[in-house]
Parts: structure tokens; sequence; C-alpha cells
């Protein structure tokens, strides 16, 4: 679970390590520049979502979106 882009970067960057990919490898098979991969799994608040699903797509995982119990008060 991420909250922030940078949690999202963090666990991108789990994932690659874990699938034993490297950025250049990974960018090529998302689409992506070594680039912004770089800077997404820095952090980088400014980030495409669609360029960030096709990362996640590339490592065969997906997320789901989970509202959190303070979100959730907030609808009713």
């Amino acid at each position: 679970m991420f909250r922030t882009p940078r949690e999202a970067g963090i666990v991108l960057r789990h994932l690659r390590e874990e699938a034993g990919l490297s950025q250049a490898v990974l960018a090529e098979r998302a689409g992506v520049s070594k680039r912004w991969l770089v800077n997404f799994e820095n952090g980088k608040p400014s980030v495409d979502m669609s360029l960030v699903m096709d990362a996640f797509a590339a490592l065969g995982t997906a997320f789901d979106v989970v509202m959190d119990s303070a979100a959730q008060g907030e609808q009713r």
C-alpha cells in the first residue's frame, strides 16, 4: 500500500529489484525513459499516472485503490 508518490516509487523499486531487473530494462519494458523511472523511484511528485500504471504493469503487477477510514467518514 502506498499513499504518496515517494511511497509508490519505493514499492516499484522493491518489485523491480525482486524481479532482478535494472532500471534500464524496466524502463524499456514499460515504454518510459530511464530518467523518468529514476525520478519516479525517487518520489518525484509530478508523474503521469498512466506511465505509473505502465511501469507496474511491466512488472506483472497492479494496484487497488482502497479508501481509508478517514475518507470513508467524509463520504457519509
